[in-house]
């Protein structure tokens, strides 16, 4: 019975799940011969039952499980988690030891995320399954699927732009393919260049917002307020400057408190509700520079700017020029 795993990135999973499924010609069968399944919300015993039906007027019935490896993943290692997954392992494990006596004709795929090499579940079903581990690339690798993602568009991307979207996305693919997307229609008939990825990409706002607030926390209000003046200039508006430095001030309260608790750095992205890697480095290195009794009348000092211009005491552009040479000076 052919019989396959796929797990890890979630948009690799998906790749090579429409990959495994078109080589196997399952794709395009009956409605009532395929089947998509949660394990956190179906019975083993019914999926198993499933899995030994014949087909309906097709040659084969192709069922989709996802999550089962998930079961075996320890939420924390005290007791009760242990309770938990000794007890996920006895309800799946009759399905994954049932898979080599399956019949020929049921196409069996178990879909996952991330889950540790040395999952049990994981280990029964290599036994008798194709096992696709679809990593998350990084470094060199990360450019080069840039690089071919792009191609795979009809499209091309210099080496600059290459690094300047992975700097400011990170492994997020889903993120990435979708900018590659639009970048591609962008630059029709040319190369895509760094230039295009900071002008299309909105974590491009994000890097000159970075830039300015460095020099804020940096002490240094001349060029905190050229930085700031700039991004006026680009079209943006002293209020919604404003409420971006709110957030990323937010963002470092968040990064420190997380990091005085421990919460190791691969953590912190999911903590602090970001994919890209970028903004989880920067807004570390900013967290490190200030203690939480700065950041807080930093934050304070920006509720006031906001709160002055709603109020009609100060022009925007006037308040946010305060602001700036306040906090870099505070």
């Amino acid at each position: 019975m052919p019989a396959h795993v796929i797990y890890g990135d979630s948009f690799l999973v998906a790749e090579r799940l429409r990959r495994v499924k078109a080589e196997a010609g399952v794709a395009d069968l009956m409605d009532s011969n395929r089947h998509v399944v949660s394990a956190g919300q179906a019975r083993p015993d019914e999926v198993l039952a499933t899995c030994n039906s014949l087909p309906f007027l097709d040659t084969m019935r192709l069922v989709e499980i996802e999550g089962v490896l998930a079961t075996q993943q320890g939420s924390g290692g005290g007791r009760r988690s242990g309770r938990r997954s000794a007890s996920a392992t006895g309800a799946w494990s009759q399905l994954t030891d049932a898979v080599p006596t399956l019949p020929d004709t049921t196409f069996l795929i178990f879909v996952d995320g991330d889950v540790q090499q040395g999952n049990p579940l994981l280990r029964s079903l290599s036994e008798h399954c194709a096992v696709h581990r679809e990593a998350t690339p990084n470094a060199q690798a990360l450019l080069q699927w840039i690089k071919q993602r792009a191609e795979d568009k009809g499209s091309s991307i210099t080496p600059p732009a290459m690094q300047v979207l992975a700097e400011l996305v990170g492994g997020d693919l889903w993120t990435i393919d979708r900018e590659l997307e639009k970048l591609s229609l962008y630059a029709t008939g040319r190369s895509i260049t760094d230039a295009d990825v900071r002008a299309m990409v909105p974590y491009a706002q994000e890097a000159n917002i970075f830039a300015a607030v460095d020099s804020i926390m940096d002490g240094r209000p001349g060029p905190a307020l050229r930085s700031f003046m700039q991004l006026m200039e680009d079209g943006q508006e002293p209020l919604y400057i404003i409420a971006m430095i709110e957030r990323q001030l937010r963002l470092i309260a968040l990064a420190r408190d997380l990091t005085d608790r421990g919460v190791a750095q691969p953590d912190l992205g999911r903590r602090m509700g970001t994919n890209s890697d970028f903004v989880v480095r920067k807004t570390l290195g900013q967290a490190r520079r200030l203690t939480l009794t700065q950041i807080r009348s930093k934050y304070r000092r920006v509720l006031e700017s906001d709160l002055a211009i709603k109020q009609g005491r100060l022009e925007p552009a006037l308040s946010l020029q305060l602001l700036v040479a306040d906090l870099a000076t505070s």
